[in-house]
């Protein structure tokens, strides 16, 4: 009854605590109690109301809800939690993969630093061999048992391999600067010079067959494990937009008691709450008339990232292939030019020292003793590079397998 009252008016407080627990079904629980504290202008004319005093409305409940269809299932309930680990372990992957390239680049770099300081070494001994044969040639030349043009041609010589040198010290500061930057070191902070200590790995081929090492990249190349990754969190967001394409059937049931006094300690005494009990049982449904378009179109594009994930896996799996087979080519034919090399070197010193006791005979002159040395040093850095090469070669082969993190220190 209104009371010819016009406006209806309401003033009090309303207060609500709840907690829910979902379960690995999609069942959830929810137990919730309230207070509210209030007067209205019908009940505030009350005559059996004491002055002053409003209504408390109090209530426990408990609920309970089981889908049926959609967003049932643990495949569902957990797929965001799924996702999120699985997001998290492909960017684990992502950041070692980071770790690889960066690693390599970084060998790479150091042992292009070796080989131009040898390069600078070898271009040092070449200075030191010229000017030892121009000090021969001029003591001869004063005792008119060498001609100038002789004289001439050491010192042509000397001009060529200062220039050489001059060449690589400029080829071992663009090396080293190359390493700094890898450091995020600029070159002004410091005024050392950065010198490699350690010597270019020996050549030990051994060769590997390409499906044992496509293998070993398959199990440990982690853009590879990143991408494995990628398909099996879009099988779980296929999975889950698959699920949402179903009706809503919910199996619900409620059970509650209240309470409503004047004062807020009886409102909550449970034998008068207990009088008043609430309960329902039932079966919610949902249907959309329109036959849920917006969950086939989700569905439709969940599809198609899944089906990205998997070409982007075959993809990879390609490129690893081709990957492993230069690598394996690479060092191959790097380990055959090094040991030609080699042989070359030996031979070339045997033939300087021959050359070196005929010109002690008088019977050889500067100018073959000038050219056998440098051919020696020549060839010496020749099979340096080709030493340098399989080092990188093997770099690259590690990398591509996904196993240079563990053959580092």
């Amino acid at each position: 009854m209104r009371r010819d009252l016009g406006i209806y008016q309401r003033d009090g407080e309303d207060y609500t605590v709840g907690v829910s627990q979902l379960f690995s079904s999609g069942a959830k629980a929810e137990l919730k109690t309230s207070l509210s504290r209030f007067i209205t202008n019908t009940n505030a004319y009350d005559p059996a109301r004491p002055p002053g005093v409003m209504d408390n409305r109090a209530a426990f409940g408990l609920s309970f809800t089981q889908p049926l269809a959609r967003d049932a299932g643990f495949e569902v309930t957990g797929a965001r939690l799924q996702v999120a680990n699985l997001d998290t372990l492909a960017a684990d992957h992502a950041s070692l993969d980071t770790q690889t390239s960066a690693v390599a680049e970084g060998v790479i770099a150091y042992h292009e630093l070796v080989l131009a300081q040898h390069r600078t070494a070898a271009a040092l001994e070449k200075i030191r061999s010229g000017e030892r044969l121009l000090t021969e040639a001029r003591a001869m030349n004063r005792q008119g048992r060498l001609a100038d043009s002789e004289v001439w041609e050491v010192e042509n010589a000397l001009a060529r391999f200062a220039s050489a040198l001059s060449e690589a010290r400029q080829g071992e500061r663009e090396r080293a600067n190359r390493l700094r930057t890898l450091f995020m070191s600029a070159s002004a902070d410091s005024k050392d010079t950065l010198h490699a200590t350690d010597a270019l790995p020996a050549v030990a081929f051994t060769p590997m067959s390409f499906e044992e090492s496509l293998g070993v990249a398959l199990t440990k190349r982690q853009d590879f494990l990143m991408r494995k990754v990628m398909v099996e969190r879009e099988g779980v967001q296929l999975s889950y937009a698959e699920n949402q394409t179903l009706p809503r059937i919910d199996l619900v049931a409620s059970y509650g008691i209240n309470g409503l006094e004047y004062s807020e300690q009886t409102a909550f005494n449970w034998q008068r709450m207990s009088d008043y009990p609430t309960w329902s049982l039932g079966v919610q449904m949902q249907i959309p008339l329109d036959g849920n378009r917006q969950g086939r179109a989700d569905l439709r594009a969940a599809a198609l990232r899944r089906e990205d994930a998997m070409l982007s896996l075959k993809a990879a799996e390609i490129a690893i292939a081709n990957d492993i087979d230069t690598s394996l080519a690479l060092r191959a034919s790097v380990a055959e030019r090094w040991e030609l090399w080699r042989q070359i070197a030996e031979r070339e010193q045997k033939q300087l020292d021959l050359e070196r006791r005929k010109f002690t005979a008088g019977r050889s002159d500067v100018r073959e003793v000038l050219q056998r040395e440098e051919r020696v040093i020549n060839a010496k850095v020749s099979t340096l590079e080709q030493q340098a090469a399989y080092a990188k070669a093997q770099t690259m082969l590690d990398a591509a397998q996904g196993t240079l993190l563990e053959r580092l220190p």
